[in-house]
Parts: structure tokens; C-alpha cells; sequence
């Protein structure tokens, strides 16, 4: 897949007001494109730090002999970070500015991930 329509798909999820940054991250913590306020974080840091998220509920599910988690959400009250599984070699991270619509925004993902996947795998 190119990277032109990875961000395309980013863009368009990152679009939002009520989303502040969104990442497409490599499970080793690569980050494979980015769209939004990608000033306010530093991304190797951002990417680096989800993926260790992630593969730790990932670790900790397989010692419970449970599936690896489809999403891993951080609640705050300045806005949430989610961590959702894309395919078999990524996470895509999306951080929130404010709790608005929040369950709209999880549609949002899974419908960015879906897309992507659909159009060639990530």
C-alpha cells in the first residue's frame, strides 16, 4: 500500500476537531505516517511508547491465555489516547483533545483501519 493513501486515511480521520494527532505505528514503534497536530508530540517518542503499551496488554493477554487486545483506550479529562490493533504489524494512535463524541470517534477508527486493510494490508 502507498504511503500517499495511508495518509489520505489519516488525514481524513485526523480531520476531526476533536482529534488532536493520529498515527499509523509499526509494532516495533515505527512510525509509518501521521497526521494532525504532529508539533505537539514528539513522534519517535509517541510511536515508541504506544507500541510498548500495546505489546505489554498484548504480553499480558497471552499469559492469561486471552486473545491480543482490539483496543487499548487511556481516559483523561483534557482528551483520550487510543490504541487499536490494525493488522498483524501495526497500531494506529489516535489522541483526542476532549472527550466529545467519543464513541462516534471509535466508529471513526474502525472504519480508518477496515479501509486500510481492505485497500492492501498494513
Amino acid at each position: 500500500m502507498s504511503k500517499a493513501v495511508i495518509l489520505d486515511t489519516l488525514k481524513t480521520l485526523g480531520a476531526s476537531p476533536d482529534v488532536e494527532i493520529v498515527c499509523l505505528v509499526r509494532k516495533s514503534g515505527d512510525i509509518i505516517a501521521s497526521a494532525g497536530n504532529v508539533s505537539s508530540v514528539q513522534l519517535e517518542t509517541f510511536g515508541i511508547m504506544s507500541a510498548t503499551i500495546y505489546g505489554a496488554a498484548n504480553t499480558a493477554n497471552k499469559h492469561l491465555n486471552k486473545k491480543k487486545p482490539e483496543r487499548i483506550v487511556i481516559r483523561n479529562n483534557d482528551g483520550d489516547t487510543v490504541i487499536t490493533g490494525a493488522g498483524d504489524r501495526a497500531i494506529l494512535v489516535l489522541r483526542t483533545i476532549e472527550n466529545r463524541n467519543f464513541s462516534s470517534i471509535l466508529q471513526e477508527i474502525d472504519d480508518a483501519i477496515e479501509s486500510l486493510l481492505d485497500q492492501g494490508g498494513i
